[in-house]
């Protein structure tokens, strides 16, 4: 005779293996008729936006259940605004992707106000492109190089505190003796765009190289923007001619401050979920970036539209965003206060 203590041992394990064969089941069918939400933290028309479009054309093709993608413009704060959503006020199921600033990890690092994100909590999925930070100045302000930017000051378009539109100009003014002026409250690249074509700012700082590519090529054809400075780890092999920020500066303590700033354009324009997706989700959903960025048909789609590509898996983001939580506390200290984020 079976004792009751057997029986009851044998059906929770025939329970939890139903579970589990649910489990596995409902994992690769979890999409199908589901819509996943990419949060752009930019208004329309920026590079963040476009390379978010591009993604969602093709990322449901390569998820089992093939939801539809769609785009979602959230801008505010140089996406704070966005990032505090996807990490804590939107659905822990996979469906919401953020596509914002690459500043977003180092910003709440540095303490950044308005931050209700963790860096180290964020799961990223991979990125699209990465390449260097840029300050530029349309052709007809005058202003032409560094040397003319420390001799008066020079209005630039601007985001919010956290968008490299801020962080930049802030940054070389602190390094260098510039005197560039950043003027935020523009909803993103489009605006500011417009606002120096009519002569509203002499130009901005932080629009990535790959964006400029993507966007407005015609720009670097006309000559109508005078590219003054870099920010990255190393020359764009592109602009072998533009100074880079890190070059310039021969201070050890400067450097380790250029360094932090610099780590994000390593990010570029990269896509997480929150934490409280599980983790077999965000492998699925790793699986579908990575099969996007070779899709024959994305490929064909981006290099129409002169879009750059240099993908990077999610485990590589996720030792990025490590390196940045690992500065000491004196260099992130002396950075916010550089970038007046205290």
């Amino acid at each position: 005779m079976i004792s009751a203590f057997a029986k009851l041992l044998c059906a929770t394990a025939c329970l939890a293996l139903g579970a589990h064969a649910a489990s596995a089941q409902s994992a690769p069918d979890f999409y199908k008729g589901k819509t996943i939400h990419v949060i752009v933290g930019f208004g329309v028309g920026g590079g963040y936006d476009l390379y978010a479009r591009a993604l969602s054309r093709y990322l449901g093709k390569h998820l089992p259940g093939h939801p539809n993608v769609v785009v979602q413009n959230m801008a505010g704060a140089g996406s704070v605004r966005a990032a505090n959503y996807v990490y804590a006020g939107s659905p822990q199921d996979g469906t919401v992707i953020a596509a914002v600033n690459q500043n977003m990890p180092m910003y709440q690092m540095l303490g950044g106000d308005g931050a209700k994100f963790e860096a180290a909590g964020m799961q990223w999925l991979g990125s699209m492109t990465n390449s260097n930070g840029l300050i530029y100045t349309w052709h007809t302000s005058g202003i032409k190089s560094l040397d003319d930017a420390k001799q008066r000051e020079v209005p630039m378009g601007a985001v919010g505190t956290a968008s490299d539109s801020v962080i930049f100009p802030n940054l070389v003014n602190e390094m260098l003796g510039t005197k560039f002026k950043p003027i935020p409250g523009y909803a993103g690249t489009a605006q500011i765009n417009l606002a120096m074509e009519r002569g509203e700012v002499m130009g901005r700082g932080g629009n990535s190289w790959s964006s400029v590519q993507t966007a407005n090529m015609s720009w670097i054809k006309e000559k109508k923007i005078n590219i003054l400075l870099q920010v990255g780890f190393e020359k764009e092999s592109d602009l072998p001619d533009v100074p880079l920020l890190l070059d310039l500066v021969n201070d050890e303590d400067k450097k380790a401050v250029v360094r932090v700033v610099s780590l994000p354009t390593v990010l570029g324009y990269g896509h997480w979920v929150a934490p409280g997706v599980p983790k077999d989700r965000v492998a699925m959903l790793r699986r579908a970036y990575a099969a996007t960025m070779k899709d024959p048909e994305f490929l064909k789609e981006t290099e129409k539209t002169g879009m750059i590509i240099r993908t990077q898996a999610g485990e590589t983001l996720d030792e990025v965003v490590k390196k940045v939580t690992m500065a000491p506390k004196s260099v992130l200290d002396r950075t916010a206060q550089i970038l007046k984020w205290k």
